[in-house]
């Protein structure tokens, strides 16, 4: 029996469209269990006492929400968000698995996305499916069937596999496969592999998620992939992390230390970085400037994180609020280049 497809619907493109948001799919949490490496889910193993007793208590609030496509409906009306880029829950990466398991949990996620785009095609598509990518043969054959059979718009990935860094060559034909294929890959990570300060004031994820972002991203542009993929498109979420926000140190490394300058010699760090695109995940609109401003309002795109608390829960009036942008800009960063990203219109 084939899985139900994810195109959603054609005309999208005049639509506020969420970027970040996830879907969880509870019944490969049971099946991943006895596998389970806790030092590979660093948002969890590197979180301390309290927060571990908040989220006990905030995780079943939003149960719902989290996991069932006809919940979130009346949240997304409240927000302004017309549509949903449907992507899996980091929790849910499993990278940890064995890669037959791994492929088998991501079939299901992917099939779940579907199956949520098939019931609302007005309300949902899919900009994260996920792949196992601790087998990168295996990672490349489920994007072509999330793709190609289910109608994906794009996939969602972490910012290290099982302790690896995804500018490693292990990971390069991953990456030309994903260039190929034309699709966005989005950045989203659970939380930061080198955590053991982070244990206090949820700090794994206040600082723990966007710093992996940066440390990811960066290591990406050092190592040349942007420069041997100039077509590959990336979505940092979290606003980039802390990664435009402070490009220019990295352009002045790349000016005086030869050593950043064997795989990107023609160019600083900041010309790659505008080559990225961003969700608004930064809280305030005067960051949101800056971020305009650093890379451009056409590398920007509206992003909430539902359902989670460290959401944005009015990102219409976050973008309405941003100084210095025309109409023309804030409809392109509520949708506009989202639709044009992800194939929507």
């Amino acid at each position: 029996m084939s899985s139900p497809a994810m195109n959603g619907a054609d005309d999208l493109g005049d639509r506020v469209i969420d970027v970040h948001c996830h879907l969880a799919t509870p019944a490969t949490r049971g099946l991943a269990a006895p596998h389970a490496r806790p030092e590979y889910e660093p948002y969890d193993y590197f979180m301390g006492g309290d927060s571990i007793a908040h989220n006990s208590e905030m995780i079943p609030a939003i149960g719902a929400q989290l996991s069932e496509p006809a919940a979130r409906i009346e949240y997304m009306d409240r927000m302004g968000v017309d549509v949903q880029g449907l992507a899996t829950f980091v929790s849910e990466y499993f990278y940890w698995t064995p890669a037959r398991l791994g492929a088998e949990l991501a079939r299901m996620q992917n099939d779940k996305l579907a199956a949520a785009v098939a019931e609302y095609p007005d309300r949902y598509s899919v900009f994260g499916a996920t792949v196992p990518l601790q087998d990168i043969d295996l990672a490349i054959a489920e994007m072509d069937r999330a793709v190609d059979d289910l109608g994906a718009k794009g996939l969602q990935i972490g910012g290290t596999i099982d302790g690896h860094n995804l500018d490693e060559a292990r990971f390069r034909p991953f990456w030309e496969a994903v260039a190929a294929k034309g699709v966005p890959v989005i950045l989203h990570p659970s939380g930061y592999p080198e955590g053991q300060r982070f244990t206090e004031y949820f700090l794994t994820n206040c600082i723990g998620n966007p710093l992996e972002t940066m440390v990811a991203a960066t290591r990406m542009i050092f190592s040349g992939l942007f420069e041997e993929l100039p077509d590959l498109k990336l979505v940092l979420l979290h606003g980039g992390g802390y990664l435009p926000f402070y490009a220019s140190r990295a352009d002045h490394t790349w000016k005086v230390r030869p050593e950043t300058r064997k795989s990107i010699p023609d160019h600083p760090p900041s010309h790659y970085v505008k080559q990225l695109y961003f969700d608004t995940m930064v809280f305030q609109p005067l960051y949101l400037r800056h971020l305009i401003e650093v890379v451009g309002s056409d590398r920007v795109m509206l992003g909430t994180d539902y359902p989670f608390d460290m959401g944005e829960t009015d990102p219409v009036g976050l973008i309405d609020s941003v100084e210095g942008i025309d109409d023309s800009e804030r409809d392109a960063i509520k949708g506009g280049t989202a639709a044009r990203l992800f194939g929507l219109s």
